[in-house]
C-alpha cells in the first residue's frame, strides 16, 4: 500500500499543473518560448511573481517540467499502441500516426528540443536529464517493437536499435522542416511520404501492401 498523499502535497501538484497550463497558454501567444516571461506566466496562472518560484527555480525548470509531461505521456500512449494486438507493422503506423500527432501539438516546444536542448543537458545540476533519460526510454519501446518484427520476419535483418534510431531521426526531420520551413502547413503531406520510407524495412513478402495497409 502506497504513502498516503497529504493535502499539501495535492495542493501543490494542483498548482503545479495550473501554472503549466498557464505557460503552455502565455506561449500560444507569444507564438513561442522565447516570448514568454515569468511574469507574464504568472499573471496568466493567477500567482504572484514570486510565488512562480516557489514551484519552478527558473524559466528553464519551467521548460523542462513542460517538456518532461510531453515526454510521460508520449512514451505511456506509445505503449498503449506497442503492445495492442497486431502486426509489428501496424503498430508502427500507429507510433507513427502518434508522433506526428505530437509534432503538431508541439510545435512551440520543438525547436527548444531540437536547438537547445543539447546545449542545456551540456550544463552541470542541469534539470533536463529527465528529458534524456524519456527520451532512451522511448527509443528502447521502438527498438522492442522491430526486434519482435525482425523476429517474426516481418522486417528486413538489422540492428533494431538502429532501425529506431532511424525512425526517431525521421520524426526528428518532419519537426524540423515545420519548424524552419512550414509552420503553417499541416503535417498530412508527410506521413504518406514517411510511411513509403518505412516500407523500405519490411521484408519483401510483407512488403506487398504497403502503400495500401
Amino acid at each position: 500500500m502506497g504513502a498516503k498523499v497529504t493535502k499539501k502535497e495535492v495542493l501543490t501538484e494542483f498548482r503545479t499543473q495550473e501554472i503549466l497550463a498557464a505557460a503552455r497558454r502565455v506561449m500560444e501567444r507569444r507564438g513561442g518560448v522565447e516570448g514568454a516571461t515569468m511574469e507574464e506566466i504568472a499573471q496568466a496562472a493567477g500567482v504572484a511573481k514570486g510565488t512562480i518560484y516557489l514551484y519552478f527555480a527558473s524559466k528553464e525548470h519551467l521548460i523542462s517540467a513542460l517538456m518532461s509531461q510531453v515526454g510521460e505521456n508520449l512514451r505511456r500512449e506509445l505503449e498503449a499502441i506497442l503492445t495492442r494486438p497486431g502486426s509489428a507493422w501496424e503498430r508502427l503506423l500507429g507510433a507513427l500516426q502518434l508522433c506526428l500527432d505530437y509534432l503538431r501539438r508541439e510545435r512551440l516546444l520543438f525547436p527548444v528540443y531540437f536547438r537547445d536542448l543539447p546545449r542545456w543537458l551540456s550544463r552541470a545540476n542541469t534539470p533536463f536529464q529527465r528529458i534524456r533519460q524519456l527520451e532512451e526510454e522511448i527509443l528502447a519501446q521502438l527498438t522492442g517493437l522491430f526486434s519482435q518484427g525482425i523476429s517474426q520476419g516481418e522486417f528486413v535483418a538489422a540492428d533494431p536499435r538502429l532501425l529506431a534510431c532511424l525512425f526517431r531521426g525521421l520524426i526528428r526531420g518532419v519537426g524540423y522542416y515545420q519548424w524552419q520551413e512550414a509552420p503553417e502547413i499541416p503535417l498530412t503531406e508527410a506521413e504518406p511520404v514517411l510511411r513509403a520510407l518505412l516500407g523500405g524495412l519490411r521484408r519483401p513478402r510483407a512488403s506487398q501492401e504497403v502503400l495500401s495497409s
